[in-house]
């Protein structure tokens, strides 16, 4: 598995990305979109990544983009100090590359 350290697990579930969508805390950078629901009751942090259709029309592309957020994601893991559920979305008009959006996953993380 991908995100499926101690700190961060891979959010599973239809209900769990609904109540995201429609009861979190959003925090934005240029390139990033957190959604964040905060649960103190679980030690972890589920995590989800997306990348919308419409901007990236090939699944190469999108696939790639995840993959380098999901990595991103664990550079930052030492700097998480919040457990709960959260989404990350893409929302960059091209395709970026690692130090970029690990700087901007750590932007993220801070402002929570």
């Amino acid at each position: 598995m991908v995100l499926q350290s101690k700190k961060i697990k891979r959010l599973k579930g239809n209900k769990k990305l609904i109540t995201l969508f429609n009861a979190s805390t959003v925090f934005k950078s240029d390139f990033l979109i957190l959604r964040l629901i905060k649960n103190d009751k679980i030690q972890h942090l589920e995590v989800a990544v997306t990348v919308s259709k419409k901007l990236f029309k090939r699944a190469v592309d999108r696939n790639k983009i995840k993959r380098l957020l999901r990595e991103a994601i664990k550079r930052n893991e030492n700097y998480i100090y919040f457990s709960g559920h959260c989404l990350f979305l893409y929302k960059g008009l091209k395709l970026p590359d690692l130090p970029l959006l690990t700087k901007e996953v750590y932007s993220l993380i801070s402002k929570v």
